[in-house]
């Protein structure tokens, strides 16, 4: 259970939450919806994030106060105009990815809930549905899916008969090799590397589209700047997020020689599209030396930058999340700049005055080259201090894909035909379309997630039960 949910680490977006409060944060409802519609490029549906937006406060208490989740450290990424992003610190020097915690933590709940004698939900896995069932006049009255017979391996097929199917399945950022709705709706991002799950493949879309649900901005899909290469494996065509909670925290962007290119905590389309341009030459790609025991030389990829933290921006972003990056061979630390100039392979006196301009602007001093307002922490070490400098390579990878089925304020999905919504279809989460338009921002997947999946089960339970859910 899970998913790419489970995947996420940079954190969940909340706007005028007790942890904001606690910190002095003067967020608002209408800078987060403002922030989200601009990312967005006009796509977005303002009804969506409005609900999305003033239920994030709520949906924060319900899993800090329900659920006990620590989402007590809030960082401001890119594209908000306030730190809103809630993500839980490290614990005894080990890392707890909120996707993770989150995931987990209902997922247990869930297992619990099927475990309790007399309990009438049953929670199946290691199953895969194929179809939806409906019925005569166009309602959804069940689906159908296989699993494996115990002890033989033999596919079974499996008919359930219900009145509300709540669709959750996730997005198609992870077809693979061969990729049919890329392939159809963003053919010129085949052969990108993805940072997505191979369970990420758009069943349920395709499924919802045969009971002639409506799709929208299929072709709309985030690149995001920052999947880690590996040294030993740089080829793979699945990359580990470099969350942006590393940005975050203070974490830079820097081409082949030793230079910024970009506003850091800018929106990730904007990043990426000033990666591709800047660090895709020969001379200003980011290049490893490889493990002897891979064969040497340099790796090239399409584009490729370092990503580089200061001491100050590692202890910001926890070691715990660091030192998990640093044992899969993701990030390096090496000791004083440099250190640094010789494991990237630039020239010293360029790196040097790359930070010293960095930490120029954030002291206010002179402007920054690239309109960067918000900079978590200096770049600069210390001299003889010791402090060492974290970086490793990052190239831009498909990440998300804010197309799906459309949907409604209720979590309802709408009929292609009519726009009126498929009575007993519900759907949550990187299914649906419509709400992040053409860009998403970062802690907003969780967050959409948690705000219409809790709006999809409570319209399910009061029209089951006879209620009148419109009214929710």
């Amino acid at each position: 259970m899970g998913g790419n949910s489970a995947k996420a680490s940079s954190g969940i977006n909340g706007a005028v939450t007790q942890v904001q409060k606690s910190l002095g944060i003067k967020d608002s409802v209408e800078a987060f919806v403002r922030d989200t519609i601009e990312s967005g490029r006009g796509r977005s549906s303002e009804t969506l994030v409005k609900r999305m937006v003033n239920e994030s406060a709520d949906a924060m208490s319900w899993l800090r106060n329900g659920f006990l989740l620590e989402l007590d450290t809030v960082s401001q990424l890119g594209g908000h105009s306030f730190p809103r992003t809630h993500r839980i610190l490290d614990r005894n020097g080990k890392p707890r990815p909120v996707g993770w915690e989150i995931a987990s933590t209902l997922g247990n709940y869930l297992s619990e809930q099927a475990g309790q004698t007399g309990s009438r939900f049953r929670l199946i896995t290691e199953a895969r549905v194929t179809e939806f069932l409906t019925a005569g006049n166009g309602r959804i009255s069940g689906l159908v899916y296989e699993s494996a017979k115990p002890g033989s391996g033999t596919i079974q097929k499996h008919r359930h008969e219900s009145d509300v199917i709540v669709l959750a399945t996730g997005g198609f950022g992870g077809e693979g090799s061969q990729p049919k709705l890329l392939k159809k709706y963003a053919p010129d991002l085949i052969g990108l590397p993805a940072t997505n799950g191979p369970f990420a493949t758009g069943d349920g879309v395709l499924m919802a589209s045969a009971v002639g649900a409506a799709l929208v901005d299929m072709d709309q899909i985030q690149i995001h700047p920052t999947g880690f290469v590996k040294a030993d494996d740089p080829s793979n065509p699945t990359k580990f997020l470099a969350a942006e909670a590393l940005r975050g925290a203070g974490g830079i962007l820097l081409n082949g020689l030793g230079k910024r290119f970009v506003n850091e905590l800018d929106t990730r389309d904007n990043v990426t599209s000033a990666m591709v341009e800047s660090c895709s030459s020969e001379s200003t790609r980011a290049q490893y030396r490889l493990h002897s025991s891979v064969g040497g030389g340099a790796v090239e990829t399409q584009a490729a930058a370092y990503l580089v933290l200061s001491q100050a921006a590692a202890d910001g972003f926890g070691h715990g999340a660091l030192g998990f990056y640093q044992k899969m061979g993701l990030m390096h630390s090496v000791s004083g700049l440099a250190g640094l100039a010789s494991a990237v392979r630039v020239d010293l006196a360029a790196l040097r005055q790359t930070l010293l301009s960095y930490d120029s602007a954030r002291d206010l001093k002179t402007k920054d080259n690239f309109g960067k307002t918000v900079f978590p922490q200096r770049m600069l070490n210390p001299d003889k201090s010791g402090d060492s400098y974290f970086w490793g390579v990052v190239t831009p990878s498909i990440h998300y894909t804010m197309g799906g089925v459309r949907f409604d304020q209720m979590s309802r999905v709408l009929r292609e035909s009519d726009g009126q919504p498929i009575p007993g279809l519900l759907a949550a989460g990187e299914v649906t379309g419509g709400l992040h338009g053409a860009n998403r921002l970062a802690g907003n997947s969780l967050l959409e997630c948690v705000v219409y999946g809790r709006r999809a089960g409570q319209y399910a339970a009061a029209e089951v039960s006879g209620q009148h859910p419109e009214k929710l």
